[in-house]
């Protein structure tokens, strides 16, 4: 009697069959993205996810804009501190929300997604491209909770120095697909075998694992001191697919920066109505009546 009960116990919270556990010990039912996930948007963009009964949606912390009645939201670290360390390294939160739905308020739940940026929202089923990419930090906006943060280090002490893209760049492996994020434009290159491609610092988003990552020094004095690219150039040797962004979020920021005034009494060049300044009437109705008080 005692192991009929255990049996019977154990059937009834067994997963099911095709569910996955994935390496810190989350198990849920894969997603299928291809119907599944709708992104909207041009230049700022959304991605919507339908979750069904048991399956697990892993996310960036504070990404979300909404879920429905049903969705709940579990935010962990992720496998302890060690791994919420090494994703803080890789440019994320040090953690991450699961969403799971409970089935309470029909056949499917709903969550939506949203960037820190305005960027295009890219994604990436793994099993096309070996199981493996490499993107920049913080590129991961959500992804299948079977899918692994792991940091990848730059081969060379100078492309990690002048490549644009730091020391630490972000590996994203397992099975299923992850959603990443891309300022600007968006741009798929397909690399030949020994096909080079040389591009602007900072413009990378994510290349297929077996693409050699490195720099190469601009060649000319005048390109160097005018050309507005630096020192150096980043190169991408295939074979391999690499994905590009038009508008880094950098070189967004550092152009803002730019043109922000800086201190020492040096304003606005061009005056905004309503906002002060000049000799116009404001000043001179305040001289006339005070001068009317007076009298």
């Amino acid at each position: 009697m005692i192991c009929r009960r255990q049996s019977s116990s154990s059937s009834s919270i067994q997963p099911r069959q095709d569910a996955l556990t994935s390496s810190d010990g989350v198990v849920g039912v894969p997603i299928d993205f291809d119907t599944c996930s709708s992104i909207e948007g041009k230049e700022s963009q959304i991605v919507t996810i339908r979750l069904e009964k048991d399956q697990v949606l892993r996310a960036e912390s504070g990404a979300m804009m909404y879920m429905t009645d049903g969705v709940q939201m579990n935010t962990t670290t992720g496998g302890g501190l060690s791994a919420g360390f090494k994703r803080f390294l890789t440019g994320q939160n040090v953690f991450i929300s699961d969403y799971t739905y409970d089935g309470s308020s029909g056949p499917y739940g709903f969550v939506a997604l949203g960037t820190d940026f305005p960027s295009k929202i890219l994604r990436i089923p793994l099993q096309e491209y070996g199981g493996k990419i490499i993107c920049q930090q913080g590129a991961l906006l959500c992804a299948s909770h079977t899918v692994d943060i792991n940091i990848e280090f730059t081969k060379k002490f100078s492309t990690g120095f002048f490549g644009g893209e730091g020391f630490v760049l972000q590996g994203l492996s397992g099975t299923g697909d992850c959603l990443v994020k891309a300022g600007g434009a968006l741009i798929r290159k397909d690399l030949r075998e020994g096909e080079v491609l040389k591009i602007s610092s900072g413009c990378l988003v994510a290349f297929q694992d077996g693409v050699d990552f490195d720099i190469e020094m601009v060649s000319g004095f005048k390109n160097v001191v005018f050309g507005g690219e630096g020192l150096f150039l980043t190169t991408l040797k295939g074979p391999g697919t690499v994905w590009l962004q038009g508008q880094p979020p950098q070189r967004m920021i550092s152009e803002i920066a730019r043109r922000v005034p800086s201190g020492g009494g040096i304003g606005l060049a061009v005056p905004i109505p309503g906002v002060g300044g000049g000799d116009g009437g404001g000043g001179g109705g305040g001289d006339d009546s005070a001068g009317s008080t007076s009298t």
